[in-house]
């Protein structure tokens, strides 16, 4: 597992050698409140495109590790394979780096939005290898103090 827990502390390291520091996680199922019915490729999307919105509405950057849909056996009219299933939760974590990307900054810090079967910590070890290999540089933002 590549996130650890320190005295205070969740930290990750990621390839570029940047430690990243776990500031704030929000996770919830992802099909709650929806309605009945079978899941489209077309309703993920929307779904998946609506949660990133409002995590970039709250101010911040926000990445996005894209889910993988696993097929679902459905019959619908639609056809066999209209029905398609997103990992049921969501997870939203603001992460935090002491190190700026740039001058400009004291820090930098950034929102990664993703989906996995259960419930974080811990993270699925294939998200966590994604996060690990995160371009932090690209898309992180200066904060200051």
């Amino acid at each position: 597992m590549v996130l650890h827990m320190g005295e205070d502390d969740v930290e990750l390291g990621l390839v570029s050698k940047r430690v990243i520091r776990l500031r704030e996680l929000d996770q919830w199922l992802v099909y709650e409140g929806l309605p009945d019915g079978v899941p489209t490729r077309a309703c993920n999307a929307k779904l998946v495109a609506s949660i990133v919105e409002e995590s970039a509405a709250a101010g911040g950057n926000v990445v996005l590790v894209p889910p993988v849909e696993s097929p679902i056996a459905h019959s619908g009219a639609d056809g066999p394979d209209s029905a398609w299933l997103l990992p049921r939760t969501a997870v939203r974590a603001r992460f935090e780096s002491t190190d700026p990307v740039s001058d400009a900054g004291d820090y930098s810090e950034l929102t990664v939005v993703w989906f996995q079967e259960g419930w974080a910590l811990p993270v699925d070890p294939g998200v966590a290898d994604r996060l690990r290999h995160l371009d932090w540089d690209a898309h992180a933002r200066d904060m200051v103090w």
